[in-house]
């Protein structure tokens, strides 16, 4: 025991170094794991809220479909008839600003979380839908500076 009493030097400057280094590389690894989780939560968010957009506005347009696309009884064809999954007619802000609708802002481009989100709908209607008064409709929601898009495809029933 009085050998250890009176070795009371303390720890070189070496040691301190050397403890002071793997110190750092150690919250170096935490501090960019917690920046990648981060990142990665962030990006989960907006795909989701992208996602749900995506299924609200289907949900919309199944509501109320003439707010969003021409109407398919009209005395000239729809842009979107005889048009294939490959090749639809697609509805946007641009389209929607040229045909001057009132609230083209709130349908194509909401504002979430100080974010705004593109709207764009892909619409087709072959022969075999247009017999059953069906409508198909792709919405995709797209935050485009992130490169996240969602998209939900479903069908509209509409009466002639």
């Amino acid at each position: 025991m009085d050998h250890f009493m009176k070795d009371s030097g303390g720890a070189s400057l070496v040691e301190v170094v050397a403890s002071l280094l793997i110190l750092s590389v150690l919250l170096l690894t935490f501090f960019n794991f917690f920046v990648f989780t981060n990142k990665a939560a962030h990006s989960s968010q907006d795909k989701l809220i992208g996602t749900y957009l995506a299924k609200a506005t289907l949900e919309r347009v199944k509501a109320d479909p003439l707010s969003y696309i021409d109407p398919p009884d009209s005395a000239t064809p729809p842009p979107y008839a005889g048009k294939t999954k490959d090749d639809p007619y697609v509805y946007s802000y641009d389209v929607c600003k040229a045909k001057n609708f009132r609230d083209c802002e709130t349908l194509y481009l909401p504002l979430v979380n100080g974010k705004t989100y593109e709207i764009c709908l892909y619409v087709y209607q072959d022969l075999s839908d247009r017999r059953l008064n069906l409508i198909n409709v792709a919405v995709q929601a797209r935050l485009e500076d992130k490169g996240i898009a969602s998209t939900v495809e479903g069908f509209v029933r509409y009466e002639p």
